[in-house]
């Protein structure tokens, strides 16, 4: 095996790393079967505090993060770092929707993409965080901020890292973003989505 499949395998066995289950472990809940029974850093809050909810959102931000950095650094002068890059980071997403340690059912990705994009285009990253912020705010919907900033992501970085491997990787994300939301988008038409601001 190429060490550069290789390395998109590791890649993904990172991401597919259950943050949330870690966290909420030694508190005896499972995430899985409380809340929104989802494995994200918004279900550890609203289970376990914004602390904890914190924690798990930089450890799943870690887990598109860590791979990318390293790739910049394996893959220095390699002809297509930037396909090894975005791709490290899109495996690593992966993961964490589909792991293998828990039978390929994870999370929805938004932490993780978080990470990969504030690898691949800081700027486009700051734009949509500010567009997920007033939407929540708003809305009060936190899925409402996750669809609107991952829709927006393929247009940011089109502007500001205007790379096709980027682009390709950015429209993939949102897709399976928009699919892992969809129980969430079905709520939200039917008025049963749970809000986050506090009655």
């Amino acid at each position: 095996m190429p060490k550069e499949y290789f390395f998109f395998l590791l890649a993904y066995l990172l991401g597919s790393i259950p943050t949330a289950l870690l966290v909420a472990k030694p508190f005896g809940i499972d995430p899985r079967e409380h809340g929104s029974r989802n494995l994200g850093a918004t279900n550890v809050a609203r289970l376990l505090g914004k602390k904890w909810g914190l924690i798990t959102l930089l450890g799943d931000m870690g887990k598109g993060i860590v791979p990318m950095l390293l790739a910049l650094s394996l893959f220095k002068g390699h002809p297509h770092q930037e396909w090894l890059v975005a791709g490290s980071g899109f495996a690593a997403f992966l993961g964490h929707l589909f792991p293998l340690y828990l039978r390929f059912r994870g999370g929805k990705g938004v932490a993780t993409a978080t990470g990969v994009f504030l690898v691949l285009c800081p700027k486009a990253l700051g734009i949509a965080l500010m567009c997920f912020i007033l939407a929540v705010k708003f809305s009060g919907f936190v899925s409402v901020g996750s669809l609107l900033a991952s829709a927006l992501m393929p247009f940011l970085i089109y502007l500001f890292c205007p790379q096709k491997t980027y682009i390709l990787t950015a429209s993939l994300m949102a897709l399976l973003i928009w699919i892992k939301h969809k129980d969430n988008i079905r709520r939200l038409l039917r008025g049963e989505e749970k809000s986050w601001k506090k009655k």
